[in-house]
């Protein structure tokens, strides 16, 4: 299966029956390119090229383009640490976890997938890790100082449904006729009552007989006029999160569900956030003060503010977090955003209570969760979505001459053809 994975050049394996003589074909600054790493890569992009029915550039085009990739590899690994900048093994572990959700697999089918791609799961891994790292060099160096404006965001919120034709996300479940499953019966009819529960993707996954019903059913974002007749009607008629009635085909009985659409008049399904009030205490662990006496600490302020003290006095004369200088006011906070033991800390909490202390991700915390509430968040989701396109576009546009600046600064010497 085609899996829903970050863009990475050099995903590198060789040819198990592959032996060759190294040697240097280029310093950089203090790392060297072999010619064993040069002909892997070389490797992977034609097989890449081959399988994409692509025609493959003069030999001498590519290799001196792969080549420039793997200088440009070696130099940002060597800058990111100059710069203390590292992919810490824990945010790494996640992203792959995130990577094989998406994709509706386990992480033990992930790997058997990426195996089967012909690439080995820990050059897979260490793919992501450098494209992590170079995200983190691309936020330091660039983005954090490119300046996006509300016009900016604006004008292409109204270009993307002006320009851009209507894309709608499916779903889809197949159910054989011979299996027994027809309009009015007993059998189809308990599949669209499960519908009413159950996650559509679980039923495509157990039930249906479709090409991609392993991935939950997903068919991907598709173009009105990519779809048969009998899909384009019903999704003309759906709004997003709408499931479809039984649609008669040839080959079964069809049911669709809109997961999405964009480009087009369609309803949206609101994207809701939960968020929460929260003031906190936050004090860190450190060489002088042991968890114990953290925990005596914080009890003994707790005890303070059940006394009468206020939280917010005692957050300003008590907390190591830069929120004390807003009395430990932390506003509204997105529930999504949270580290995954402070999240369960404020979920446990009482709404108007002090709670804790409870160890989280950030330190030793006491919470004041005054409120909480469900905001309805689809026009932010919306700008922040093309913010962010007009960061990535921006930056990629600087990236290349900030790249060039680095390379001017360091040593590097071509030894390929020696």
């Amino acid at each position: 299966m085609a899996l829903n994975v970050p863009a990475i050049l050099f995903n590198l394996k060789a040819s198990d029956d592959y032996e060759s003589i190294d040697r240097v074909i280029a310093i950089v600054e203090k790392s060297v390119v072999t010619k064993k790493e040069l002909d892997r890569a070389m490797t992977v992009i034609l097989l890449k090229l081959k399988k994409e029915k692509r025609k493959a550039p003069s030999r001498n085009i590519l290799e001196k383009e792969v080549l420039n990739k793997l200088i440009e590899k070696k130099l940002i690994t060597q800058y990111a640490e100059l710069i203390g900048i590292k992919v810490e093994s824990q945010y790494l572990e996640s992203v792959i976890v995130n990577i094989a959700e998406t994709n509706n697999l386990t992480i033990d089918e992930l790997r058997k997938n990426i195996k089967e791609e012909g690439v080995d799961f820990n050059k897979f891994k260490e793919g992501i890790s450098y494209e992590l790292l170079l995200n983190q060099v691309k936020e330091r160096e660039i983005t954090s100082k490119i300046n996006v404006s509300d016009f900016e965001i604006e004008n292409i919120l109204k270009k993307r449904v002006s320009k851009a034709p209507p894309e709608f996300r499916i779903s889809h479940i197949l159910l054989k006729k011979e299996q027994g499953y027809k309009v009015g019966g007993e059998k189809l009819n308990k599949i669209l009552n499960q519908l009413k529960t159950d996650k559509f993707s679980n039923v495509a996954i157990n039930k249906s007989y479709g090409p991609m019903a392993s991935s939950g059913g997903v068919l991907g974002w598709k173009k009105i006029d990519e779809l048969p007749e009998l899909f384009s009607e019903a999704i003309n008629k759906m709004n997003v999160g709408d499931i479809s009635g039984p649609l008669i085909s040839g080959n079964g009985i069809h049911i669709l569900r809109l997961d999405d659409a964009k480009n087009s008049n369609k309803k949206n399904k609101k994207i809701m956030s939960e968020q929460y009030s929260i003031s906190q205490i936050l004090i860190k662990k450190n060489e002088i003060n042991n968890e114990e006496d953290i925990k005596k600490k914080l009890k003994n302020i707790k005890n303070q503010i059940l006394e009468g003290l206020t939280f917010s006095l005692a957050a300003s004369k008590y907390s190591e977090d830069p929120s004390s200088l807003n009395d430990g006011d932390l506003g509204w906070v997105d529930k999504s955003v949270m580290l995954p033991k402070y999240k369960t800390a404020v979920e446990t909490s009482e709404l108007g209570k002090v709670s804790g202390p409870f160890a989280t991700e950030v330190g030793w915390v006491l919470l004041l969760v005054a409120e909480k509430r469900n905001k309805d968040i689809t026009d932010e989701k919306n700008k922040i979505s093309a913010r962010v396109e007009l960061l990535q576009r921006k930056t990629q546009i600087k990236y290349k001459d900030w790249f060039e600046s680095l390379k001017a600064q360091v040593h590097i010497e071509i030894l390929l053809n020696e």
